[in-house]
């Protein structure tokens, strides 16, 4: 399963984004290494529901790689973390972690307010 499909996912999904190109003065095959290792550790994992790829706002390549669970993602990064090449941390390779909350729209809004007395 490479792509995720919106349609086959019940909750909003978790998600680590890994940048795809090295920062200069890293060493690009070791960095090519580590993301085929994040990519090729995610889909063994329970919980793993796809990947897309797309570019952030520079303009670079990126993979958004989804887990039906924060425990999935973090049990993923934690496992995976330990294979990476020895000059590659997983915070070189992954930016930004996160849920797709807005995806659920306004009714997380308005149990947000409700939540904290705001109505």
């Amino acid at each position: 399963m490479n792509n995720i499909s919106v349609d086959s996912v019940t909750r909003p999904p978790f998600y680590a984004l890994m940048q795809l190109t090295a920062e200069q003065g890293m060493d690009a095959g070791q960095y090519s290494e580590a993301v085929a290792t994040l990519t090729s550790v995610a889909m063994l994992k329970s919980g793993f529901l796809g990947f897309e790829t797309d570019y952030d706002a520079d303009g670079h390549p990126v993979r958004i790689v989804y887990f039906d669970t924060h425990g999935g993602l973090q049990i993923w990064l934690h496992d995976a973390s330990e294979l990476l090449p020895f000059a590659i941390k997983i915070k070189d390779v992954i930016s930004g972690t996160g849920c797709l909350w807005s995806w659920l729209g306004d009714e997380v809004e308005e149990e947000k307010r409700y939540a904290s007395g705001v109505y």
